[in-house]
């Protein structure tokens, strides 16, 4: 398969402003627009969205990983927090920190005089990285407030919660918009910047959300199913040749725009002036305390329940996402392997430190990218759109390239499929064969209803099976409720905001 594979030298973000304007100034050049847009996209690669909150602490805690720390420190991967939790706020403040440099750059769209294309453009990714922020907020908090202007210091404080419903409905319209305006990713060059297909695919990932817990409104598979058929459609896309390369890639600062159709931008290991390395990459990372071959904190575990849904002895899939070695005495690049029934005490493997090209090793920080939006999703979500709007016959053209991809046995001939709704778990379960680990696991088990019940399973396998040293994971997944679903109100928001009213169970 053909791969278009470009450096860093491409990237869009090799700056960003440190410091934002007031409500009251307005962008009266295309450079300052696109200085604007620099800021909005900055939004997303900070400590408390995909730098690490929104795609750690908030995202995991489920069924294929755990906080692999047996303490008492206080963190939602336990479900052990509360409202007043820095992770939380963090997260909320730095989403609408974003939403309030979009609807800045927004308001002074049309003054600049310029190129109609370019402004269309410029107004296309602007509306796409507000709705993808307020996607986040609805997916984790669900009612949150609405803000379509932007707001100075001080001013508006008392905002009320709008319904999901009117979100998803807002973002969908602003989506629609975007994709006719932006460019495609064959002419962007790299996945750093938004593009038609990205647009198509989030419009996907919301429609599924809509269609499933808590609004359930399941005509709103069919809009999935259109979105998700025309990345399909487009052309601009196809599965890499090799899984892991996919992971290297983000490591190397190299793009393949087939596979990876959006994704976060980081640079270096904040040894630099502008500091804009991730957290993820370092606690996702084998642990290890190594300068030669990178730190790497293991901070999240991956779950022997991940493990086991590798339901093909040749999968790749399994031994590049959970790692089957440790480092000999965590401060070394000896590799050990693991044995063949150690399933409890693995690693994540999905990002691995050697692969960087950026030396030296940070210890907190890296300079990997973060994949929102990859092509083998795309197909899986077209897979369960498609099974719930007409039934497994088609669906399973897609599933079958995702795990083609894999070496995976397919659901054709003798296994072939014919009942939906044994269908429908197979695509739930190869959800977290493919994407483990990149922030969608937690989101999907709480849209299908069945959070709760799979994180007490999870709990109750590792009680039963896991040796002495890891049982303590199984207190997670003990201390999850039906409140879980959502996540409480930042305490600093509800304080503020007199209109605000607190989550249910919190």
């Amino acid at each position: 398969m053909a791969m278009c594979l470009v450096s860093s030298c491409k990237k869009f973000l090799d700056t960003k402003p440190e410091d934002f304007v007031s409500g009251e100034y307005y962008y009266s050049t295309e450079e300052e627009l696109n200085t604007a847009l620099a800021g909005v996209y900055s939004a997303l690669a900070q400590d408390g969205t995909y730098s690490r909150n929104l795609v750690m602490e908030l995202a995991h805690g489920s069924d294929e990983g755990f906080y692999k720390r047996n303490d008492v420190n206080i963190n939602a991967m336990v479900y052990n927090h509360d409202a007043s939790y820095a992770a939380l706020n963090n997260c909320w403040r730095q989403l609408y920190d974003g939403i309030n440099r979009a609807n800045l750059l927004l308001q002074s769209i049309d003054k600049p005089q310029m190129d109609k294309q370019k402004r269309g453009v410029i107004k296309g990714e602007a509306l796409f990285l507000r709705s993808l922020m307020y996607y986040h907020l609805v997916d984790k908090w669900g009612d949150v407030p609405l803000l379509l202007k932007p707001i100075a210091d001080a001013e508006q404080i008392d905002n009320p919660r709008a319904s999901s419903k009117v979100i998803f409905e807002q973002i969908t319209r602003d989506l629609t918009e975007a994709e006719t305006l932006v460019n495609k990713i064959s002419d962007i060059g790299f996945s750093g910047r938004v593009s038609k297909t990205a647009v198509a695919g989030i419009l996907a990932r919301i429609y599924l959300k809509w269609a499933g817990y808590p609004l359930l409104d399941q005509s709103k598979y069919g809009e999935a199913r259109t979105w998700a058929l025309k990345v399909v459609e487009s052309g601009e896309h196809q599965l890499a040749a090799d899984y892991k390369q996919i992971f290297i890639n983000h490591s190397k600062d190299l793009y393949d725009i087939k596979e990876s159709i959006f994704e976060i931008e980081f640079f270096g290991n904040n040894f630099e002036a502008n500091k804009t390395g991730s957290r993820f990459t370092v606690h996702f990372a084998i642990r290890n305390t190594n300068d030669l071959i990178g730190y790497g904190y293991a901070t999240v575990g991956a779950t022997a329940t991940l493990y086991r849904k590798y339901n093909d002895p040749n999968d790749v899939r399994r031994d590049w996402t959970i790692a089957p070695y440790s480092f000999q005495g965590n401060n070394t690049d000896i590799k050990v392997n693991k044995t063949i029934t150690d399933i409890h005490t693995r690693d994540i493997g999905k990002w691995r430190r050697e692969y960087e090209v950026v030396r030296p090793f940070g210890k907190d920080w890296g300079p990997a990218n973060f994949p929102v939006l990859r092509y083998a999703d795309v197909l899986l979500m077209l897979a369960e759109a498609e099974n719930e709007v007409s039934g497994p016959a088609e669906a399973s053209t897609y599933l079958n390239l995702v795990r083609a991809r894999a070496g995976a046995f397919e659901y054709k001939g003798v296994n072939e499929i014919t009942d939906p709704g044994v269908f429908r778990q197979v695509i739930r379960d190869e959800r977290t064969r493919e994407l483990a680990f990149e922030g969608l696991r937690k989101s999907d088990l709480i849209r299908w209803g069945n959070f709760v019940q799979v994180m007490k399973e999870t709990g109750s396998d590792i009680t039963a099976n896991a040796p002495s040293t890891i049982r303590y994971a199984a207190k997670g997944y003990n201390n999850v409720a039906q409140r879980h679903v959502l996540l409480p109100i930042p305490t600093t928001e509800v304080s503020l905001n007199r209109a605000m009213t607190q989550n249910p169970g919190w």
